[in-house]
């Protein structure tokens, strides 16, 4: 059956144009609102941008106050170095002459003595040559000559090469026979101690 609206034509109207009228409101309030969200959001993204800047500024800040504390760094690792050097120089020909003189009395052959000793360091014209070292000694014949010299020449003997028996002679001690000798010996850089490096503190 086909309705029959009884209601004048001016009254359906007005309804009508009020539900345009609040569907544009809702239309306007719901852009507003959106609009609200997304204000409510950049902010929020642009609050936390600004806290990461003043975080990293906080930063910047502490590592330049810890370079100024540390401008005199580079001042002291100079002076470090200078001083360092200054000890590598004045021990580079330090020789442990007790060290030495206890390894002569390991190796010494055993019928040979030695009667002085004197060691001498020397400025380092000849490379690898630091000093020299000179002995007189007694055997009592003269193979204990030899064997002085094979002893000093050996590789047991570090620091010391180029043995060298000047003079040799008969001689006698009480009733015994026996033959004095002067001999002579370079003394190489492996006989200089790293004293040095242990008097000079480590830097991390």
């Amino acid at each position: 059956m086909r309705p029959i609206n009884l209601l004048p034509p001016e009254v359906a109207e007005q309804r009508g144009r009020r539900r345009r009228i609040g569907m544009a409101l809702f239309g306007a309030i719901a852009y507003v609102a959106l609009l609200g969200v997304g204000v409510l959001y950049w902010d929020s993204k642009v609050s936390a941008a600004r806290e990461d800047v003043d975080a990293q500024l906080e930063v910047n800040q502490t590592l330049e106050r810890e370079v100024v504390s540390l401008g005199d760094a580079g001042e002291l690792r100079s002076e470090y170095q200078d001083r360092s050097d200054l000890v590598r120089a004045a021990l580079a020909t330090d020789v442990d002459w007790g060290i030495l003189l206890n390894d002569l009395a390991r190796l010494l052959p055993p019928r040979v003595w030695v009667e002085t000793f004197n060691g001498t360091i020397i400025s380092q014209t000849t490379p690898g040559v630091l000093g020299q070292v000179a002995f007189s000694g007694v055997g009592f014949d003269f193979p204990d000559v030899s064997a002085w010299l094979r002893a000093l020449d050996s590789d047991q003997f570090n620091g010391v090469t180029g043995t060298w028996v000047s003079t040799v002679s008969e001689s006698t001690i009480g009733e015994a026979e026996v033959v004095t000798f002067s001999s002579t010996a370079v003394l190489t850089n492996a006989a200089a101690t790293n004293r040095a490096e242990t008097l000079i503190p480590e830097v991390p």
